[in-house]
C-alpha cells in the first residue's frame, strides 16, 4: 500500500514542477486529502489525489476533463479514475463520469458544485458502483491563496459486501495556485 501512495505523490509532484497548477488539502473529523490540478491547454485540466480516512482506509484518484470559463461560471467534465484501498472490506477500482460548476458571486468567493457517478459497468474489482457529490465555498485571499468550507458524500456499492461510504460530513481546506 506505501507503493501506491509513493507513486501518486511523485506523480503529484511531476504534474506541479512541469506545468503551472492548484495544490489543494482539505481536512475533515476523519479524514485528510491533497490532490493537484493544473491546465493542460486552455481547455483541459488533469488532476491527481489522495484521501487518507481513520475508519475507511486511502483512495487515490486520477482526472482529466473539458473546461470552459464564461463570465462568472466554470465549468468542467470529464473521467475520474478512483481507486480505494478499504480497511475493513474489498477494494473498489472505478471510472466514474461527471463534473464540476463554479460561480463567483463576489470578487473573492466562489461557490462550487462537483458530482460523479460510475455504474456497474465502470466499477471494476469487487464494486458494483460509485458516486460522490460536493457542495463548497471558496474565499480567496489573493489569486494565488483561498480557502474553503464544504460537504462531500463519497460511497461504493458492492457485488458480494455491504456498500460502503468512504466519506462523508463537512470539511474545510486550503487552495494555493502556481
Amino acid at each position: 500500500m506505501k507503493r501506491h501512495y509513493i507513486s501518486a505523490m511523485l506523480l503529484s509532484g511531476i504534474c506541479t514542477s512541469a506545468l503551472a497548477g492548484d495544490v489543494n488539502f482539505e481536512v475533515s473529523e476523519q479524514a485528510v486529502s491533497a490532490d493537484v490540478k493544473t491546465d493542460i491547454s486552455p481547455n483541459l485540466t488533469m488532476g491527481g489525489g489522495y484521501t487518507y480516512s481513520d475508519n475507511k482506509g486511502q483512495l487515490v484518484q486520477f482526472s482529466m476533463q473539458m473546461a470552459h470559463q464564461s463570465g462568472p461560471h466554470s465549468f468542467e467534465i470529464g473521467p475520474k479514475f478512483v481507486q480505494a484501498w478499504m480497511d475493513k472490506g474489498p477494494n473498489a477500482t472505478v471510472l466514474s463520469v461527471g463534473g464540476e460548476y463554479g460561480l463567483q458571486i463576489a470578487k473573492n468567493i466562489t461557490l462550487k458544485a462537483a458530482a460523479y457517478y460510475a455504474p456497474s459497468v465502470l466499477s471494476f474489482a469487487d464494486s458494483s458502483g460509485y458516486f460522490e457529490y460536493e457542495g463548497k465555498a471558496e474565499y480567496r485571499f489573493n489569486p494565488n491563496m483561498a480557502i474553503s468550507l464544504g460537504y462531500r458524500k463519497a460511497s461504493f456499492d458492492f457485488e458480494s459486501a455491504p456498500n460502503r461510504t468512504f466519506e462523508e460530513g463537512m470539511f474545510i481546506g486550503g487552495k494555493a495556485s502556481f
